[in-house]
């Protein structure tokens, strides 16, 4: 009972102290607090305590009740020892039930704010512990991320190491490229300057023919003025193998005399030469001349074919050749040839040149190389390419008749007539490159477009004018708009020269070609070893071929070149055979889309002897087509 007054009291006292405001105390004078009212009237007393307010009202009746029930258990659990508790009730009869109440509640408190600081001390470990758990993430992702960022640092660095490198490689690269392009540069540069010192050498032995006598060592060799031909035509090849020889052999004797001597006789080769072939063109031409014109008198004796062309007879431009430039067949159905192995165009070469398989020698001495059916590539005496056709291939279309009369040397006259009455006449020497050409409209009127019936005038080079690059426009259709195209059509020539040439001589002499105007076909592009346009790349002609189209409607005299032209990569002659096949196309295209007037048009392939780039290397500028009005240049 002792123990439980003194913890009674001591909770009371912790209770009191705790409370903010006023104290309990003794007093008889307040009335009683009447706790079944709704509103107290304070100050009033309770079990003899003075009750301010309803705060205290409410603590003391609450330990009043923890007070009755601490006496309830205390006098179950003393009921074995009556006289114990009859000495207990003694002993703390003095103590009041108020005390006993207060002890109890402080008691309580104390236990409550034990328990109280035992919840904050642990929340506080836990907060710490918490405190401490997150700090060790952060420091854990700061490593984290610092390990990240020295990787990441590591990478671009070896990035940055890793495209310095091949930066550096890149150059180096674009170095050797650089030195490669101006090396071939160089060497296309000096092949220039040979053939140009070459071609010097040449005329310089022609105007010696043409001034006198051309000393020999074992006689003397008179060339005939007439006679003379082209002492620089460039076409496709290398030099003569026995002037080029004499020419080395001079450059490598020191001894003046010697030298003279080497030159002399390069001259004389080289003028000897000359006159031979130009006898020989003339007594071609006085033959074919003959027969022409016997053949129209009707008194001919020549074998006549007539056949009528048909769309399977015939190639669009959208088509490969039959044969590849080496002459394999490809699987494009086209005319086959014979059992013997030749084309009707190589049998008609067997009549006029004697033989056309490769490496068989010819009667003027040219060297046959290549063919292919379509095509023959012969090299000269002097290294020269150059390349036979059917003239007449561009002229047949389906629904003509073409009839074609060969005469005993080989040569041919054809007459071509369209549908609607009009003919196309035509003369070709035996190897059958084209002479002349006559157009007869439906009405009978006849414009003659070009004759090499008639004599040649010589040429000399070095008395053109010179005509560079620089001088030379040249129009690009993409750029231009058909009346710009009109006007470059009809410009006049680049210089002039008081002379008219031979379709030949334009075809053949550089020089003399570039006179003439040239537009650049540049929105046509070939597949690699391809001679067909697409018809969408066939469209890319549209604004050339009105222009060409209207120009001849306007002057029916215009003669058209269509030129083809390769980069140097592979041989000189799968290259000439390549861009003659190209010009051939485009002509083709023209005629097939736009209504060019097929007969108004000659082509001629060029190789790689006139590259627009002087590289070795792979150019696509200089694979191109050209066309040229060269009406002005013809007679």
């Amino acid at each position: 009972m002792k123990t439980f007054l003194k913890s009674t009291t001591s909770l009371g006292m912790s209770l009191m102290l705790a409370l903010p405001h006023g104290a309990f105390a003794q007093s008889s004078d307040a009335p009683a607090c009447d706790v079944s009212a709704e509103n107290v009237t304070f100050p009033c007393t309770l079990d003899g305590q003075m009750v301010a307010n309803a705060d205290e009202l409410t603590v003391l009746q609450g330990l009043s009740q923890q007070a009755a029930e601490a006496a309830g258990q205390q006098e179950q659990a003393a009921e074995p020892a009556p006289a114990e508790n009859s000495t207990a009730s003694s002993v703390g009869a003095p103590d009041s039930q108020a005390t006993i109440n207060m002890q109890a509640a402080q008691e309580q408190a104390a236990q409550e704010a034990a328990d109280a600081q035992a919840a904050a001390d642990a929340q506080a470990a836990e907060d710490a512990q918490a405190a401490a758990d997150a700090q060790a993430a952060a420091d854990a992702q700061a490593a984290a991320d610092a390990q990240a960022a020295a990787d990441a640092q590591a990478a671009a660095d070896a990035q940055a190491a890793e495209d310095a490198q091949a930066a550096a490689d890149a150059q180096a690269a674009a170095d050797a490229q650089a030195a490669e392009d101006a090396q071939a540069a160089a060497e296309a540069q000096a092949a220039a300057d040979a053939q140009a010192a070459q071609d010097q050498a040449a005329a310089d032995a022609q105007s010696a023919a043409e001034s006198g006598d051309v000393a020999d060592s074992q006689g003397t060799v008179t060339v005939d003025p007439q006679l003379a031909d082209d002492s620089t035509a460039s076409s496709v090849g290398a030099p003569d193998s026995q002037v080029d020889q004499a020419v080395q052999d001079a450059q490598g004797d020191v001894n003046p005399e010697a030298t003279a001597e080497a030159q002399a006789e390069a001259d004389r080769l080289a003028a000897e030469l000359e006159a031979q072939r130009a006898a020989d063109r003339e007594a071609e031409r006085e033959a074919i001349a003959a027969a022409a014109a016997a053949a129209e008198a009707e008194n001919a004796d020549a074998e006549v074919v007539t056949e009528e062309v048909t769309e399977e007879t015939v190639r669009s431009s959208d088509e490969e050749f039959a044969t590849t430039v080496t002459g394999e067949q490809t699987a494009a159905a086209a005319p086959a040839a014979d059992d013997d192995g030749l084309s009707k165009f190589e049998k008609a070469l067997l009549v006029g040149l004697g033989a056309v398989v490769v490496g068989s020698v010819l009667k003027n001495g040219d060297k046959v190389v290549s063919r292919s059916g379509d095509r023959v590539i012969l090299e000269q005496p002097n290294g020269e390419l150059r390349v036979l056709k059917d003239e007449n291939a561009l002229l047949r279309q389906p629904g003509d008749q073409v009839q074609t009369q060969t005469f005993d040397d080989g040569s041919s006259r054809t007459i071509v007539t369209k549908p609607d009455g009009s003919q196309i006449i035509t003369i070709r020497a035996r190897d059958g490159s084209v002479l002349r050409r006559v157009s007869v409209d439906a009405q009978g009127n006849q414009t003659v477009l070009f004759d090499d019936l008639v004599e040649e005038q010589r040429v000399v080079v070095n008395e053109l004018p010179q005509v560079n690059q620089q001088q030379q426009q040249v129009e690009m259709v993409s750029n231009q708009d058909e009346r710009a195209l009109r006007a470059a059509l009809q410009r006049e020539l680049a210089a002039d020269t008081n002379r008219t040439f031979s379709l030949r001589q334009v075809r053949d002499i550089q020089q003399v070609r570039a006179l003439a105007p040239q537009i650049e076909l540049d929105a046509v592009r070939f597949e690699t070893g391809s001679a067909a346009i697409q018809p969408e790349q066939a469209q890319s002609l549209a604004r050339i071929g009105t222009a060409l189209r209207e120009q001849i409607a306007q002057n029916p005299r215009t003669v058209i070149l269509v030129e083809g032209h390769t980069d140097a990569v592979g041989s000189a002659t799968y290259n000439l055979a390549l861009s003659d096949r190209r010009a051939e196309t485009v002509a083709l295209a023209l005629t097939e889309y736009f209504d060019v007037p097929a007969q108004n048009m000659v082509t001629q392939g060029y190789g790689e002897s006139d590259l627009k780039v002087p590289t070795l290397e792979a150019e696509q500028a200089n694979r191109r087509a050209v066309v040229r009005n060269i009406t002005n240049l013809l007679r």
